[in-house]
């Protein structure tokens, strides 16, 4: 029997502590578990999670209301379900799954950044990304935006992968990019910068069948779970409209809904917002829609630097290309007249078309560009133009789409927070010569920078979050309801809030929102006509009157209105 070395033993821990992949994992899950626990503290704050629970009790077999809501991405109800099978059905389920797989996005995020920089310089682009306002308020939320992320990274990271490296990795493209659309629809417009590497891959032309082999063989296996799923979850349809929406409808597509917004600059708007909040003395609600916050002086000394980096970064590809160039002919001319057509076009189309043109052109732009100054820097420009597609081809869907919340453009998160590094990169590697101490050349100057970004955050949030939310106040009075009704499964319930109050029910609660209808008479005889038993008023700031009902139950936010027969 041989004893361990104990010097080899602490050397390789030593070792560990100072791998940036280790300390990476190490703060990423000190930071969700911190996020869950608050989040399981105050309970869900957002409307939508309550559909995923209910889905995930359906699911299940555990839900008693006949609940049959197949129109919503099926993951993560999914996965919420396995747990919910083993006897522990708790909302804190679905919030503990978001920090599990926001980490793993993290990591993949490391692994992504570093097939373009070393290992400190992705360190710092992954605090930067996780600094991000709405990734760190929504990491561990339960909702399914910061999930859809951490697939997106690992399928864009299995592309960079198998294409610069291993052509093996190309095999899990498809995999996980089916798992990511089935995390949110809107994930399926990654395939415009998926296609954009494939085409400007290493050798493509000469690797083309090897790497369309390593593509096309896992398709061809998941085709039959595709169609099976097609048939059985209403929610591929959503993948469908999402392209026909803008085709058909235009500006006039979601006219009604709260989220409205037919502002195409909206986004470009707030993107200092979504960089760093503040002020500090603001309100959680701020946090989770920076939008609705003021502009922060970190986000304004960040985007100044960024710029000037990515000024200098662009003049420094173009004077590289300058000086291996015989000169200018008229083939060059050309290209650059149609790279200057496209860009008009794109500028155009973003306002008076759909989406999903932008994109292409967007997407041309991209590889003409590549085309025209690739052999300059070619591994490094297909990283940044990669990133960029990344950004354009999210940043244009959401800005030209007329439903708008700030949540939603965390799609552009990873290419945001790549970009930022990128532009503050530059900078440092430009001056950190004039440093005399090697530790700040190295590692100091990236390590400040990423705690930087990280301390604004978590102070930021800190100060804001409330110790509890609304499903605090509908939860007692559902269970009232209960008592005052054992045969309440029996009865029909409408609320305005009807996700959460089915949650806590275990029952089909319908919605019925006041704001929908003409007046209070209107909505009373929808109520009626629907033979609704109770009516729940949750998010009225001033409480309805409503024809043929009584108040039976009322606390500082809550009525509880029954039917009189």
């Amino acid at each position: 029997m041989s004893i361990p070395d104990s010097n080899q033993s602490s050397s390789k821990v030593s070792e560990k502590l100072k791998n940036p992949l280790f300390i990476l994992t190490i703060i990423t899950t000190a930071i969700a578990i911190i996020l869950a626990a608050v989040q399981i503290t105050r309970g869900v704050n957002y409307f939508d999670v309550f559909t995923y629970l209910n889905v995930a009790l359906q699911y299940s077999g555990a839900s008693s209301g006949g609940m049959t809501i197949n129109s919503i991405p099926p993951l993560m109800p999914f996965l919420t379900s396995l747990i919910f099978r083993t006897g522990f059905i708790s909302s804190s389920v679905i919030i503990m799954l978001d920090a599990i797989i926001f980490i793993f996005g993290v990591i993949g995020l490391y692994l992504l950044l570093k097939q373009r920089f070393n290992e400190i310089q992705s360190f710092t682009g992954c605090l930067i990304y996780i600094s991000l306002p709405l990734v760190f308020s929504w990491a561990a939320s339960g909702s399914i935006d910061v999930p859809a992320i951490s697939f997106s990274i690992w399928t864009m990271y299995f592309m960079v992968k198998g294409i610069e490296q291993d052509s093996k990795y190309l095999s899990l493209v498809i995999p996980m990019f089916v798992v990511a659309i089935f995390t949110r629809y809107t994930t399926a417009i990654l395939i415009i910068p998926l296609i954009f590497y494939f085409i400007v891959g290493t050798s493509f032309l000469q690797n083309v069948k090897t790497h369309l082999k390593q593509v096309i063989i896992p398709l061809f296996i998941i085709i039959p779970f595709l169609v099976y799923a097609y048939l059985k979850i209403t929610y591929l349809a959503s993948l469908i409209l999402l392209v026909t929406n803008s085709l058909i409808f235009g500006k006039s597509f979601g006219v009604g809904d709260a989220a409205y917004n037919t502002d195409n600059l909206y986004y470009l708007h707030n993107i200092l917002n979504y960089i760093a909040v503040g002020p500090i003395n603001g309100s959680y609600y701020q946090i989770l829609s920076p939008s609705q916050g003021s502009v922060s002086f970190l986000a304004i000394i960040t985007t100044i630097l960024v710029l000037c980096g990515l000024g200098i970064h662009i003049h420094t590809i173009l004077k590289k290309k300058q000086e291996i160039m015989d000169g200018v002919d008229k083939w060059m001319i050309l290209q650059l007249a149609i790279l200057g057509i496209l860009v008009i076009a794109a500028f155009i189309s973003f306002f008076r078309a759909p989406y999903l043109l932008t994109d292409i052109i967007v997407l041309f732009i991209c590889l003409l560009i590549y085309y025209l100054v690739g052999d300059v820097d070619g591994k490094n420009l297909r990283m940044d133009l990669f990133f960029l597609v990344w950004f354009l081809t999210f940043f244009i869907m959401h800005s030209v789409t007329t439903l708008k919340v700030d949540r939603y453009i965390i799609t552009i998160a990873p290419a945001l927070a790549y970009f930022i590094f990128l532009g503050l990169s530059v900078l440092i590697e430009k001056y950190k010569y004039k440093i005399k101490r090697e530790s700040l050349r190295s590692w100091g100057l990236y390590l400040i920078m990423g705690m930087i970004f990280l301390t604004s955050t978590a102070v930021t949030f800190a100060g804001h979050t409330p110790n509890t939310c609304l499903i605090k106040y509908v939860e007692p009075t559902a269970h009232w309801l209960e008592d005052y009704d054992p045969q309440y499964q029996d009865k029909i319930i409408f609320s305005d809030y009807s996700p959460a109050v089915s949650w806590i029910m275990n029952k089909t609660v319908f919605t019925g929102v006041l704001r929908d209808y003409s007046d209070e008479n209107e909505f009373s005889s929808m109520l009626i006509n629907s033979g609704a038993e109770y009516y729940i008023d949750v998010l009225s700031e001033t409480k309805p009157h409503l024809n043929g009902f009584r108040v039976i139950k009322e606390t500082d936010l809550i009525r509880v209105y029954q039917r009189i027969h």
